[in-house]
């Protein structure tokens, strides 16, 4: 399983090196429609996952596990992106998420 994960800051051109690297290794190359399939598959707002990633846990979220909850929509529709092999992710959290399926 080839997993190759970009982590990049504004405008420093991750996108197009993620592209072209995939492109150049005949790699799928996915991003922000891990979120969006995340929020299908479990029917939540694109906004719940990316504050789960980004921002720290309210008290209702602490006392409720909504933050983790979340991540593990990010988790679960990056994995099912993963299982079809050979990818690169450049998206929020990649190193995160990759590092954790490669630990298991």
């Amino acid at each position: 399983m080839s997993i190759i994960t970009i982590a990049r800051g504004s405008y420093s051109r991750g996108k197009e090196v993620a592209e072209k690297v995939a492109v150049a290794l005949g790699y799928q190359c996915i991003s922000r429609e891990v979120l969006l399939e995340a929020s299908e598959l479990f029917n939540v707002p694109e906004i719940k996952p990316v504050r789960a990633i980004h921002d720290s846990p309210s008290t209702l979220d602490r006392l409720s596990y909504g933050k983790e909850k979340y991540v593990a929509y990010i988790r679960a529709a990056l994995l099912r992106h993963i299982q079809r092999d050979n990818v690169v992710y450049h998206g929020l959290a990649g190193h995160f998420f990759s590092g954790e399926f490669l630990m298991s």
